[in-house]
């Protein structure tokens, strides 16, 4: 069975879906995050193995929405 074409710009890695992200939550967010968004077991974002790297789906990560915490004691 030949192998799917795959479109690289559809795939984006983890350092740019960060920028992505920060510019949409107008908040800084790290990689690190992204690559937790990936493993998460609710909506997971897909990932494809590219020489040696990972890349995520910029499909997947324009319809996340990362609620902010609040560090307010509330009483």
């Amino acid at each position: 069975m030949p192998k799917k074409i795959v479109a690289l710009a559809d795939w984006i890695s983890a350092h740019d879906a960060a920028q992505l992200l920060s510019l949409k939550h107008e908040r800084p967010i790290v990689s690190k995050y992204i690559r937790q968004l990936s493993k998460r077991k609710r909506q997971p974002v897909r990932t494809q193995e590219m020489s040696n790297r990972l890349l995520y789906n910029r499909e997947d990560l324009e319809q996340v929405t990362i609620k902010k915490k609040s560090t307010a004691l509330e009483y």
